[in-house]
């Protein structure tokens, strides 16, 4: 098991888009939710 100092190291050699962390699937939902609520929002005012 590597620590997390190791993988931070690694990951830093890494380009941005190709670093993976667990919780990016959630935080990419959670932004796409925001916008849509966001759109209806703006669509509602119209």
């Amino acid at each position: 098991m590597a620590n997390p100092e190791e993988l931070r190291k690694r990951d830093r050699q890494l380009p941005k888009n190709k670093r993976r962390y667990p919780q990016s699937r959630v935080t990419q939902v959670l932004v796409l939710l925001i916008v849509v609520v966001i759109v209806a929002w703006l669509v509602s005012l119209l």
